[in-house]
């Protein structure tokens, strides 16, 4: 049975996409499984199997098994070699080293695998996107990082002691301006494959007095890493400034630049900021995954209620919408998401950042340079010569910025913008103080958004947990009618017990007695009580909704909550 067949039978393709694939064949003469990936009729995950069974070899699942893969297992193909064929070894069985690829028709992957190896080598079938993803791991995981370490210490002792290089090592000022095989650059790869396994958002290298530190950002706090010796960090901070193209002697000023990494097939964009101290400069990498899809509005977290209520501001053709929350807080993701739930060929949308976090192709998007002079409120004047419906300002940080937008609001834009205050009854009271007359907040605010990122149970770990009375009573629980979880802790959460974040938010909407009190000059409290008398839920009774819900802890709603919030 030809290949074609194959997949008509396993009914990954209709007879007409076979036809159009056969056609295209007939021109191209390329190999039909390549012709059917290109024009979209299966996935790579999806063709895997097929190809096994049409081979009559075994498909495995790689994501299954490759983290439990040695490293000895992984040493009999080198990392070019794997990533060059796209292929991983998974086991030795006797004379013979099985080999997981998405090719097994690649005859020359095949020998050069055993000529290299000394081994008959013996394919499976894997998913494409899968071995990737495995390669990054295997070679670029912690104990890697361990190895990467160690040989840049016995290459750092042979250049002191004077004595020639180990095979395959160059001198230690080779090492630090980096070339593809050697432990620095090995590390720094390794570093940042093992921070997007563990999901960091960032990842902070510092010097101490007698030690290097290393810490990953995980779900908003900072978890400890073994740390490469103190000796290495010069080497490593210089390759990290090599990559994002900053000066690398210039040791005395603060530093800023971005470069972007391939990682199981996904584009990473790095930002690199660094800032000297009095014990050798501090490095801090800020991930952000470029290939990751936009959320939709439900995957916020928004609650049923609020999710329509601000669903239909967003439908307003004109008016302010301000999203509020500390740094951190997800305010840029939820600003991306309103723009792409209300976006369209008709409408011109553009956005004034600092700096531009996601490169997104609907909109234009630009940054702003406050060393020439380009600050939001300039920016945010020629953007209204450039006939936008649509507007999204980074932050309101000056009056200035404040009362532009807010004339934009009024004259038939929809703008969007953050502001930073505790919750949202504080917008208001934020901008009178910046200057803004009120009468301006009133006629232009159509919502105020204040929004936490909040931790959720690890799923392996999930476990149910008797809660103190005193705590059942802090949170206005009755005992009765309510399990309350915990994660115990485990290798998939890095013992946390949390895994992932949501968005919980508390959305302020205008109204005549709300209007009067911002006119009033009242105060934010008096604001926060008018807005709850007529329905808003605080940041604290949301957390507290998935906290009953078995989402997340009360430790959890204490860390990202006002404490003294009335419930």
């Amino acid at each position: 049975m030809k290949i074609g067949e194959t997949l008509k039978k396993a009914g990954l393709l209709t007879d007409e996409e076979l036809t159009r694939a056969l056609d295209e064949q007939k021109i191209s003469h390329d190999r039909l499984g390549d012709i059917i990936l290109k024009m979209g009729f299966v996935t790579p995950e999806s063709l895997a199997p097929a190809l096994a069974t049409y081979f009559r070899i075994p498909f495995v699942n790689l994501r299954e098994i490759y983290k439990d893969l040695s490293a000895e297992l992984i040493d009999t193909i080198p990392e070019e070699l794997a990533t060059r064929f796209n292929v991983i070894p998974i086991e030795v069985r006797d004379a013979t080293l099985i080999v997981a690829t998405f090719d097994p028709l690649n005859l020359l992957a095949i020998d050069t695998l055993r000529l290299k190896t000394g081994y008959k080598i013996e394919c499976v079938v894997a998913g494409e996107d899968d071995i990737r993803e495995a390669i990054d791991y295997c070679y670029h995981n912690l104990p890697r990082m361990r190895q990467h370490i160690k040989q840049f210490i016995d290459t750092e002792l042979d250049v002191e002691e004077g004595s020639a290089p180990k095979s395959g090592d160059r001198p230690l000022a080779d090492v630090t301006y980096g070339a593809g095989d050697q432990p620095v650059v090995q590390f720094v790869r390794s570093l940042i494959v093992q921070a997007v396994n563990s999901r960091a958002s960032d990842i902070h290298l510092q010097p101490k007095q007698d030690r290097a530190e290393l810490r990953f950002r995980v779900d908003g706090v900072l978890c400890q890493i073994d740390p490469p010796p103190l000796e290495m960090l010069s080497a490593i901070n210089t390759r990290i400034k090599i990559l994002a193209n900053l000066d690398i002697a210039e040791k005395r000023l603060p530093q800023d630049g971005r470069f972007k990494i391939n990682i199981a097939g996904h584009e990473v964009d790095l930002r690199v900021s660094t800032f000297p101290t009095i014990y050798g400069e501090s490095v801090v990498l800020r991930l952000l995954d470029a290939s990751a899809p936009l959320l939709g509005l439900e995957q916020l977290g928004m609650l049923d209620r609020d999710l329509e209520t601000f669903r239909s501001m967003l439908r307003k053709p004109y008016g302010l919408i301000l999203v509020t929350g500390p740094t951190g807080s997800g305010k840029t993701t939820t600003l991306y998401t309103c723009l792409n739930e209300i976006k369209s060929v008709d409408k011109n949308i553009i956005t004034l950042e600092d700096p531009v976090e996601y490169r997104l192709p609907f909109i234009q998007q630009s940054q702003v340079n406050p060393t020439i002079g380009f600050d939001f409120a300039r920016g945010l004047r020629s953007i209204l010569r450039q006939d936008p419906d649509v507007i999204m300002v980074g932050e309101i940080r000056d009056q200035e910025t404040a009362e532009i937008a807010m004339h934009a609001a009024l004259t038939g834009h929809l703008v969007f913008a953050t502001l930073h205050t505790n919750d949202a009854a504080g917008a208001p009271v934020r901008l009178t103080k910046m200057g803004v007359e009120p009468f301006l907040i009133t006629s232009s605010v159509l919502g105020v958004v204040a929004q936490r990122l909040i931790r959720l149970i690890c799923d392996e770990c999930r476990e149910p947990y008797a809660m103190d009375k005193d705590t059942w009573q802090q949170f206005g629980i009755h005992q009765n009618g309510y399990r309350i979880f915990h994660g115990r802790g485990c290798p998939a959460c890095m013992n946390s017990g949390y895994v992932g974040r949501k968005g919980i938010y508390e959305l302020l909407v205008p109204n005549d007695e709300m209007r009067k009190a911002i006119l009033d000059g009242n105060s934010s409290e008096d604001i926060r009580q008018i807005a709850t008398r007529n329905g808003m839920r605080t940041l604290r009774q949301i957390g507290i909704e998935y906290l009953k819900r078995g989402k997340t802890t009360p430790e959890e709603i204490l860390r990202v909550t006002q404490e003294t919030e009335e419930l």
